[in-house]
C-alpha cells in the first residue's frame, strides 16, 4: 500500500500528538497520505488536503485514530467506495479497531501487505410509505433500530408471509458486527462477527418473549409500525439517522450486496476479543 487515507478525531487526540506519530509511520513507505482539508496540523507535515466533493478513491485503505463511533462514519465512505479500513482504537471500548496507540509500529506491515482482511456484512434498509412510496434509507455496518420514542411501540415483524408481533420499546436488527454492541445490552444473542446472518432483538418487550431471533443472510425482514393512536416511531441506522416512521408504515431490511472490507494486522479471535474489550472475566 502507498496510498492511504488518515482520518483523525480531534476530539479524541485534540493536539494531533498520535495522529502526527501515525503520519510519520506512514509516511516511510506511502507515496502519498492524505487527509481532510481541515486538518490542518497534519497538512502542514506533507498530507495530501481532500474536501468532501473530491474523496481520494485511489487509496487504498482508510486509517481511523478514534473510538467505535468514529469507526462506523468512516464505515459509510469506505463501504461505498470499497475502500478496506483499519482502526487504531483511542476511544473507550474501540471493539471495531485492531490496534492500540502502543502498536503504532505495526503500521509498517501495510508496506509489504501483512496483514488479513475481513469482510463484515451490512444492511439496506429502507421504508416503505402508507401510499406504496419507498424510499432507501441508507446502509448500516452495525444495526437498524426502531424506537418507540417513550412509547411503547406496535410492530409486525415479517418474514415472507409468516410474522410476529410485539409490544416494546423498540426493536433491533444487527449484524454479527452489530450484535456486540446495542443488541447485546438489550439481551441479543452474540454472533461471530465474519458471519452472514440477521439477529432481531426487542428492546424492553412487554411479554415473556425477549430472546433474540437469528435469520439466514438471504432473508428479507419488513417491520409494520402497527400502532392505533397514530404513534410516530424513529429509525436510525448506527445511531446517526433520524428516520420518522408513522403508523402503516413499513421498514424493509435486508443484507447489502457490499461488505466493509476491515483490515487487522495480528489475529482477531472472537473469544479473545470479547474477554479483552467486554472485560468478560471468568468464575
Amino acid at each position: 500500500m502507498d496510498k492511504i487515507i488518515l482520518l483523525p478525531n480531534r476530539e479524541k487526540d485534540p493536539a494531533f500528538a498520535l495522529s502526527l506519530r501515525a503520519l510519520a509511520v506512514l509516511q516511510r513507505f506511502c507515496s502519498r497520505v492524505y487527509t481532510d482539508c481541515c486538518n490542518e496540523e497534519l497538512l502542514q507535515e506533507g498530507a495530501v488536503a481532500f474536501s468532501a466533493d473530491s474523496f481520494p478513491t485511489d487509496a487504498q485503505l482508510i486509517l481511523v485514530l478514534g473510538g467505535d463511533g468514529t469507526m462506523l462514519h468512516a464505515a459509510a465512505d469506505a463501504a461505498r467506495h470499497d475502500i478496506p479500513i483499519l482502526g487504531i482504537n483511542i476511544g473507550r471500548l474501540g471493539y471495531l479497531a485492531s490496534l492500540d496507540p502502543t502498536e503504532l509500529e505495526m503500521l509498517d506491515m501495510l508496506a509489504t501487505d501483512t496483514y488479513t482482511e475481513q469482510k463484515r456484512m451490512l444492511l439496506d434498509v429502507s421504508v416503505q410509505k402508507t401510499n406504496g412510496e419507498e424510499t432507501p434509507v441508507g446502509v448500516a455496518l452495525n444495526d437498524m433500530v426502531i424506537d418507540g420514542c417513550g412509547h411503547l411501540a406496535d410492530l409486525r415483524l415479517y418474514e415472507k408471509q409468516s410474522y410476529l408481533d410485539y409490544r416494546a420499546d423498540g426493536l433491533i436488527v444487527a449484524t454479527p458486527t452489530g450484535s456486540t454492541a446495542y443488541s447485546l445490552s438489550a439481551g441479543g444473542a452474540v454472533l461471530d462477527e465474519t458471519m452472514d446472518a440477521l439477529c432481531v432483538t426487542p428492546i424492553c418487550p412487554r411479554s415473556f418473549f425477549s430472546r433474540s431471533l437469528v435469520f439466514p443472510p438471504d432473508t428479507v425482514l419488513r417491520i409494520l409500525n402497527m400502532s392505533t393512536r397514530g404513534d410516530t416511531a424513529r429509525v436510525s441506522l448506527d445511531g446517526c439517522t433520524d428516520i420518522p416512521l408513522a403508523a402503516g408504515d413499513t421498514v424493509t431490511v435486508c443484507r447489502s450486496s457490499r461488505y466493509l472490507r476491515l483490515v487487522t494486522l495480528k489475529p482477531r479471535r472472537m473469544l479473545e476479543v470479547l474477554s479483552t474489550k467486554m472485560n468478560m472475566q471468568h468464575f
